[in-house]
């Protein structure tokens, strides 16, 4: 079943959502946050997609939130609307969020556009949080639109 299929059923249109293959870039690695599974074991993993070189979102988007695994293995984390914030503007639950200081000036130091996305939670695909999971196309970037036919649902 590939990912548009499972989105239309649920009555949701793939070709107005983004999927992103969200992983921890090395330079923002240390030594309490290998990779994103890390992040994903404290709740950090959706706080870290907020934070991109560029508006990687636009001004704003429907985004399916995979976690990045082994093997082009994803796993459906979220579900939100991205918001771009104004340009240099962090928003304060990261800013002041200790357990991931570190990542928020890591991050900031090696930007060339450090983008800020306040994020929104979109209902439709709870009960898979955690238990879909996606093979993501060898070769493919971090973001592809939720209706292309590469996406498709795996056995986990």
């Amino acid at each position: 079943m590939t990912l548009a299929s499972l989105l239309l059923a649920r009555r949701l249109d793939p070709a107005t959502i983004v999927a992103h293959r969200n992983t921890l870039d090395p330079r923002d690695a240390s030594a309490d946050h290998r990779s994103i599974a890390d992040l994903a074991k404290t709740g950090h993993d959706l706080v870290y997609e907020r934070m991109q070189d560029g508006a990687a979102f636009g001004p704003q988007a429907h985004v399916l939130s995979f976690r990045a695994e082994a093997e082009g293995r994803t796993r459906l984390a979220g579900f939100r609307r991205l918001v771009a914030r104004r340009p240099g503007i962090a928003p304060g639950d990261i800013v002041y969020d200790y357990d991931v200081a570190h990542l928020l000036h890591d991050f900031i130091a090696r930007a060339k556009d450090p983008t800020f996305y306040d994020a929104f939670d979109v209902d439709g695909l709870d009960d898979l949080f955690g238990t879909l999971v996606v093979q993501w196309p060898e070769c493919a970037g971090a973001l592809l639109r939720a209706d292309d036919a590469r996406l498709v649902a795996i056995d986990d």
